[in-house]
């Protein structure tokens, strides 16, 4: 399987994905205003991972379009801060039958930061058997941050497999009671569950140096 690796800015533009491949996405830096456009191609996979550590405002497009049999993974994982401002847009089109796809996108929203994740997930008339799933998660630290999660279903089809599930609030406070029962306290409490929440997305990135930098990020922004 091929890997394609962007860093902080990476491109603007389209991609073709002909083979299978890994997109591995990374924002350390200034959060990028991108329109992103991805087709794939027939029979052709493509998981693609984006961490996002970067700081300040705008909007991140991305739009999937998948023909006969093509698949998509999407795992985001994004923290908004200090006043940051994030839209992500995830889009998936099944254009073709028996396409599938799974957006998920985990964040935090802290210290007066903004998160935001939309997106449409639409199957075409004639793409029967296909599957498209949308996942969407913010954890809200404090009172002064905001999180809002939109996903979007548009089913021109029968006999395919559509879903949903969108969540936003505040860290849970069985777990966190849980760990400060355990001795430990608060503010390392706090530290692991969300550590447990974004690291995941660490398993897609087949970029060794990249997976470091963004292990790293991780656990300094916590």
């Amino acid at each position: 399987m091929k890997t394609l690796v962007y860093r902080d800015q990476g491109w603007d533009g389209h991609l073709e994905i002909s083979e299978p491949t890994k997109l591995n996405l990374a924002f350390f830096k200034t959060f990028p205003s991108l329109d992103l456009s991805i087709k794939v191609h027939s029979g052709v996979s493509l998981v693609a991972a984006l961490g996002d550590f970067s700081t300040g405002e705008g909007k991140l497009s991305v739009k999937v379009d998948l023909e006969e049999g093509a698949s998509l993974e999407w795992h985001l994982a994004a923290v908004a801060s200090s006043n940051d401002k994030k839209i992500f847009d995830i889009s998936a089109f099944h254009l073709a039958r028996e396409s599938k796809a799974v957006v998920s996108n985990y964040g935090i929203a802290k210290n007066g930061g903004r998160l935001t994740f939309a997106g449409v997930s639409k199957i075409e008339r004639g793409a029967k058997g296909s599957d498209t799933r949308q996942e969407a998660k913010i954890i809200v630290f404090d009172s002064g941050s905001d999180g809002k999660c939109s996903p979007i279903l548009k089913i021109d089809e029968n006999d395919v497999n559509a879903s949903h599930g969108a969540s936003v609030g505040r860290l849970n406070d069985d777990h966190l009671y849980y760990l400060l029962s355990r001795g430990l306290p608060e503010e390392e409490a706090r530290r692991l569950i969300t550590m447990g929440y974004l690291k995941p997305v660490l398993a897609y990135f087949d970029d060794e140096t990249l997976k470091g930098q963004l292990e790293q990020a991780i656990e300094e922004g916590l």
